[in-house]
């Protein structure tokens, strides 16, 4: 037995275990039966996936032909990070057997000479709540940094107000002559005419 089947058998182990654990606990935490069956055929088939890629040889990337858009069906599972392990507190244990086995130099070794491999581990990381190793992490690609536009004339600027002359004193101005209200009493007439 190669380590490359050793170690998908091992993976085999643990997601079935998860698979034992979520049929026993689902229906007592309140999980439906149809929900049950979609996490179990979800994690068999990245169990799937991942033995498939581990098999195959590796293949230089070509560039991806052409295809028809198809309808997207969205999928009745959550996604936020560890909902398997909100919902069912005892698959910690099967989350703790999976961090092991990525921390194996022979796993870590497999992810970085086939990368589908990861491709089909992280959404089971993803559910479990752990957060991927160096080798798992997905590869951004720098993009190169964009070419300042080419600017337009240049907008012109309004000019400033003019200020004040200091030649010409600043006055008070005064209020028309009339009668006013007085600011203490309103009903009390100014005569100031």
């Amino acid at each position: 037995m190669s380590t490359t089947d050793d170690i998908a058998a091992r993976l085999a182990r643990i997601v079935a275990g998860l698979v034992d654990l979520v049929a026993a606990k689902g229906l007592a935490r309140g999980l439906g039966g149809p929900l049950i069956i979609l996490i179990a055929i979800r994690l068999n088939r990245l169990v799937a996936r991942f033995a498939a890629s581990a098999q195959a040889a590796a293949k230089p990337r070509r560039g991806a032909k052409p295809r028809p858009a198809r309808a997207h069906v969205p999928s009745p599972l959550p996604r936020r990070f560890a909902w398997l392990l909100r919902v069912l507190p005892g698959t910690g244990a099967a989350a703790s057997q999976l961090r092991h086995l990525l921390d194996d130099p022979d796993m870590t070794a497999l992810i970085e000479s086939r990368p589908a491999t990861g491709r089909a581990l992280r959404p089971l990381c993803h559910l479990l709540g752990i957060r991927p190793p160096p080798a798992l992490r997905r590869k951004v690609a720098l993009r190169a940094p964009l070419s300042p536009r080419p600017r337009a004339r240049p907008r012109a600027r309004p000019a400033p107000p003019p200020a004040p002359s200091p030649l010409l004193p600043r006055r008070r101005l005064a209020r028309p002559p009339g009668n006013r209200a007085c600011p203490l009493h309103p009903d009390l007439r100014l005569d100031t005419g």
